[in-house]
């Protein structure tokens, strides 16, 4: 597929406080396409049932968005401390697909690619609070992510993918297979198994993961009472979130945000 267009609809750059966050675990998922550095110390990174990958110190891993990252924190061993940032993107490509529907991309960044990103994560960081400086430098690392990517080579039905950009716009409201099935012109029956078929869970399950996603940023983002947060992504009884939410990520929500680094 030729890319005529690319749209950057949401960014976020962070980084962590400096601080001995040797052996800390904890399983995320987020909503977004997460690059992530450990500048001092390193991770252990599994991405969902995959081999597990060691950054190194400086090194970059790359996560979709929505896949399982199973994470383990290792300080520098002369220092004892670990130190951390990371990007979050959601990019949309010829105003239709979102990046990591159409591209995999390597867990590890190789060396090349590796140094390249420090330079533009250091320039990235130091203009953050200059939008322009800030947005161009991020289009220069999904060029950098592109030149790493390889194409999916089934994109999948776009009646499909209709229905994943409807449940990403309306998350926060009760949603039914039957409003579903309207948006991809077919049956409840067919939608269910195509979209089994194409994403290996039903579109329930795929929205209530994508809540999950939602929620587990605003518990580190916001202070908002945990059944407010509930709420915010749809979820009408916050037993029945927690519930999810442990199924998820191993953990509480109320552990969850008090884990404070990535």
């Amino acid at each position: 597929m030729k890319i005529e267009k690319l749209e950057i609809k949401f960014e976020r750059c962070t980084l962590s406080g400096r601080g001995n966050f040797e052996g800390i675990h904890h399983v995320k998922s987020l909503p977004w396409l997460s690059v992530v550095q450990s500048v001092e110390g390193s991770y252990d990174i599994q991405i969902d049932d995959g081999p597990t990958y060691h950054t190194g110190t400086g090194g970059f891993f790359i996560a979709a968005s929505q896949v399982t990252q199973r994470i383990t924190h290792h300080c520098d061993p002369l220092t004892k401390k670990m130190y951390n940032r990371w990007i979050f993107l959601d990019v949309t490509v010829n105003q239709k697909y979102r990046l990591d529907h159409l591209f995999e991309f390597p867990t590890i960044l190789p060396p090349a690619e590796n140094t390249a990103m420090n330079r533009l994560f250091d320039a990235l960081f130091e203009n953050a609070d200059d939008l322009c400086e800030r947005m161009s430098l991020y289009y220069r690392i999904v060029k950098l992510l592109l030149l790493v990517a390889i194409p999916k080579k089934e994109v999948g039905n776009s009646e499909l993918l209709k229905v994943i950009d409807f449940l990403h716009d309306r998350y926060a409201y009760p949603i039914s297979v039957a409003e579903l099935a309207k948006v991809a012109h077919m049956s409840e029956s067919y939608l269910y198994s195509c979209f089994k078929k194409q994403f290996g869970i039903s579109p329930i399950a795929y929205l209530n993961h994508y809540r999950l996603t939602i929620a587990s940023d605003l518990l580190k983002q916001t202070d908002l009472p945990i059944t407010r947060i509930a709420e915010e992504v749809g979820f009408q009884d916050p037993l029945y979130f927690s519930r999810l939410f442990r199924k998820a990520f191993r953990t509480s929500p109320r552990e969850y945000r008090q884990s404070a680094v990535y």
